[in-house]
């Protein structure tokens, strides 16, 4: 399905995002299904002491749960896309449900980032047609990814084996998830070994 989507981002004039723009060669870190009040602090201590921004795709109503760690993210410079508000199976869901979903967190984000709309990326990357045709009419980027971590099914050894020798690219945009620990226990490795390549980890603008 990856080819799929990489043809639709191609296609859709940088409506739909595989890859992000990596200028400078950056790579995007880029984490789902946060904030959370265990796992989230923990991670944000780890990028900023490897000086690593990053995108988070925020579900609105952990958003709404613990607003401290929203301010603490945007604060150390890391950028906020909206993950629904509830991280419901859009596809079961009808087309105004599926928006409504979607309007309701960017409510809640703007809140924090004064924004009135954040890149989406719709839960389980279960990417509708509707969802699919409101980015496609420029209404409202939707982001998806180029690798995936599976930190959600592996344990953090195995993400690094996964991840340390992968031939990422300027642009590259990674998916982790903040609540758990297996992103942070990866990432203390594989930041350092990142940055002794040369890459460098910026948000998604």
């Amino acid at each position: 399905m990856h080819w799929i989507w990489t043809l639709v981002a191609h296609l859709s004039n940088n409506k739909v995002w595989v890859h992000g723009t990596g200028q400078g060669g950056a790579i995007h870190l880029t984490f789902d299904d946060g904030p959370n009040a265990q796992h989230t602090p923990a991670l944000l201590d780890l990028l900023k002491a490897h000086g690593a921004k990053a995108t988070f795709f925020t579900i609105g109503r952990d958003a709404q749960a613990h607003p401290e760690l929203v301010r603490r993210l945007l604060a150390e410079g890391h950028t906020l896309g909206n993950h629904s508000m509830t991280h419901a199976r859009l596809k079961s869901l009808a087309p105004a449900r599926q928006l409504a979903e979607v309007k309701a967190a960017d409510a809640v984000l703007q809140g924090f980032s004064g924004r009135p709309q954040h890149p989406f990326r719709p839960p389980h990357g279960e990417a509708t047609l509707s969802m699919l045709w409101r980015a496609l009419w420029g209404h409202q980027r939707l982001v998806l990814w180029s690798v995936d971590s599976l930190d959600y099914c592996l344990e953090a050894a195995a993400v690094v084996q996964r991840l340390h020798d992968w031939p990422l690219r300027g642009g590259d945009i990674l998916l982790f998830h903040d609540d758990g620990p297996v992103a942070t226990e990866a990432l203390a490795q594989l930041l350092p070994a990142w940055r002794s390549r040369g890459l460098s980890l910026a948000a998604l603008e």
